[in-house]
């Protein structure tokens, strides 16, 4: 597969889901429809994507890049999730979620429907490393109140300038009883690169 995020998202959710075909997964911040984007990849597994962002230059890359998905030029605040999940035919139980709009990623949160939608894995932005506990502890109230488990904290940045630096950005949560005990214990973890990560799997 050609992964494509900055920081292994995709790879991370390929692997913990072992390559599941015909899935489904939402893009909040979705930036290019390719580069640095969280949910390209499965396009070569012939998943269906839900895919939001704000920025109006990156709309011309959709169309020759997602044969099965659907985007959305919008404010991500601004979206009627229940509306759009119902409309795109997406199951109540959503193989993957991507959060990555900076500050406003727990409002965001708060305007999904979890109370009829499950996801097995949400990769989400806190900026821990700029913010501290600011966006991050609300976040983790929030998803731990909705069931969720957190499988990997502070994932750090990983790219040029940033080696060598703790600087804890994202959490890796799943909805554990999708999941193998072995597996998860296998992979938990808190603080480490998105590469240390992806080497878990291989072990």
């Amino acid at each position: 597969m050609r992964f494509c995020s900055d920081a292994k998202q995709d790879e991370f959710v390929a692997n913990i889901l072992n390559f599941k075909k015909d899935g489904y997964c939402i893009d909040i911040g979705s930036c290019h429809s390719i580069l640095s984007n969280n949910t390209f990849a499965f396009q070569e597994l012939d998943w269906t994507s839900l895919s939001i962002e704000i920025e109006s230059g990156y709309n011309d890359s959709y169309p020759s890049t997602r044969k099965l998905g659907t985007h959305l030029n919008e404010n991500a605040l601004k979206v009627d999730y229940k509306k759009e999940l119902e409309e795109c035919e997406f199951p109540k139980n959503i193989d993957y979620i991507s959060i990555d709009i900076d500050t406003l990623s727990i409002d965001v949160l708060k305007l999904i429907p979890f109370d009829e939608y499950t996801f097995k894995v949400i990769t989400i932005e806190h900026d821990g490393y700029l913010y501290g506990d600011q966006y991050r502890k609300p976040q983790r109230d929030f998803l731990e109140e909705k069931g969720y488990l957190l499988l990997c904290s502070n994932v750090y940045v990983e790219q040029n300038g940033y080696y060598g630096k703790e600087c804890p950005f994202e959490d890796w949560w799943i909805k554990e009883e999708e999941f193998d005990s072995e597996l998860i214990e296998k992979i938990r973890c808190d603080s480490l690169l998105p590469s240390q990560i992806i080497e878990k799997f291989k072990s």
